[in-house]
């Protein structure tokens, strides 16, 4: 079952954070890579730079969200989750959300970002994961 999820900008993006909705443009696409799965099928991985007016953050898309990657494209990024891998914050649409080119036919959509600030990276934070014992609280 899916949560409810919230419209956001790239500054309320935390790590572990779920359920967000977003309308960012496409800054970069990094080269695709293709990753042989454990039944012989081809995965496709790339990452994306995405932005609006308060920042920027890496979103990695898989297979068919691929293809919508274009630079200077803004997105609708519908029930994503603020990961963490490698230590640093990657955005992804779980396999509830969606992923389409803005405008769409949703009334509630909001509109493009009015800028594109990329000096504010939130994936070039490192982030340690800590474990916190009961008992030192």
């Amino acid at each position: 079952m899916c949560g409810s999820t919230i419209d956001a900008k790239v500054q309320d993006l935390t790590p572990g954070s779920q359920g967000h909705n977003l309308v960012l443009q496409v800054v970069s696409v990094a080269p695709v890579v293709e990753k042989k799965r454990y039944d012989g099928s081809i995965s496709r991985i790339a990452e994306a730079v995405l932005a609006d007016e308060t920042g920027c953050v890496t979103f990695t898309a898989r297979n068919d969200q691929i293809d919508v990657l274009k630079e200077g494209l803004v997105l609708i990024l519908r029930n994503t989750n603020a990961d963490i891998f490698n230590g640093f914050m990657r955005l992804n649409v779980t396999q509830w959300g969606k992923l389409t080119v803005h405008p769409d036919t949703v009334a509630s959509t909001p509109p493009p970002p009015p800028s594109i600030n990329t000096k504010d990276n939130v994936s070039a934070v490192e982030y340690e994961l800590v474990t916190v014992n009961d008992a030192d609280e």
